[in-house]
């Protein structure tokens, strides 16, 4: 899927070597949801899956600002709030279509 027309160009910046690996994806499809992949066998503690994801969204904030014109703190408050929202009330039903991916 790397050759998607909607995909994220990888030469803005990114710094990836021979040892990198990509950890998740994730898709969104207007009216139908998103669709997430993740190699749980990549990290084997789940703990530090935890710290990478406050790591995306801290990124996830300011490219907001960036791109929105709004103050990194809020946009970062803003993040924090959607995900304890979906986390309490599991709006959602999730549906697995890859187990584990290693």
């Amino acid at each position: 899927m790397a050759d998607h027309p909607n995909a994220i160009a990888l030469d803005k910046g990114a710094q990836l070597t021979s040892e990198s690996v990509e950890v998740a994806r994730i898709w969104i499809t207007n009216g139908a949801g998103s669709n997430v992949l993740i190699d749980a066998g990549i990290l084997e503690d789940p703990t530090v899956f935890g710290y990478l994801l406050a790591d995306t969204i801290r990124h996830a904030a300011r490219a907001y600002a960036g791109t929105w014109g709004l103050e990194e703190d809020a946009a970062l408050q803003a993040i924090v709030d959607g995900v304890g929202t979906e986390l309490r009330e599991q709006f959602t039903t999730i549906t697995t279509i890859q187990e584990g991916m290693h």
